[in-house]
């Protein structure tokens, strides 16, 4: 019995860790596919997922008020692809913060946490930071940025709160937007809604 509730438990993690990456995009599991030529491309290519438009469109609205943004999320493919997509729909080159960068520097050359933080605050005007939920611990400030995208919610509402709180320093001087895109469905809730639900159950 035990382990045919294992095995379930098991088939039922496996189903939802699914169902998030095709709510991110349909086509995630091939990465290749995704690799776009330039910005029309790249736009058409985020436009597949209904997640993903949405986030577009506040992306578009939030560079034509000159602000900065933090995208957060834990699937490592998709922070390579949406790199690429939105360096070339932006014009900029975007840094990606995960479990892979370094807190403290082994060589002159290595671009840490904080360094990278540094210089996408230095820019001018509207620029994005691609972070995961887990890489953004307590310690990391990131003032310049003043809207929250939680593109991939964390399983954790805690780790969710705390990722958002990197905004919420001393030093912020705008108000701060967070943002939670999700994919709606006219007759059934959809996986963002009940997930939604699960973790505003854990609060």
């Amino acid at each position: 019995r035990r382990a045919v509730a294992e095995d379930m438990r098991g088939a039922a993690l496996a189903a939802l860790t699914q169902l998030r990456a095709i709510s991110l995009h349909p086509r995630l599991d091939n990465e290749s596919a995704l690799y776009s030529r330039d910005a029309t491309h790249a736009r058409k290519l985020m436009m597949e997922s209904g997640k993903l438009a949405v986030t577009l469109t506040q992306l578009d609205e939030i560079r034509s008020r000159g602000e900065k943004v933090i995208l957060f999320m834990m699937t490592k493919r998709l922070q390579r692809v949406l790199k690429l997509w939105l360096d070339q729909i932006y014009g900029l080159g975007i840094a990606i913060i995960n479990g892979d960068t370094k807190a403290v520097a082994t060589k002159a050359e290595d671009m840490t946490r904080k360094r990278l933080i540094a210089e996408f605050e230095a820019r001018p005007g509207f620029n994005l930071l691609i972070m995961s939920p887990v890489a953004a611990g307590v310690g990391l400030t990131v003032v310049g940025a003043n809207h929250v995208v939680h593109l991939e919610r964390h399983w954790n509402p805690a780790k969710e709160a705390q990722a958002s709180d990197r905004v919420y320093r001393i030093g912020q001087q705008k108000d701060v937007f967070i943002h939670l895109p999700a994919v709606t469905h006219p007759q059934f809730d959809s996986f963002d809604v009940h997930l939604d639900r699960l973790l505003r159950g854990k609060l």
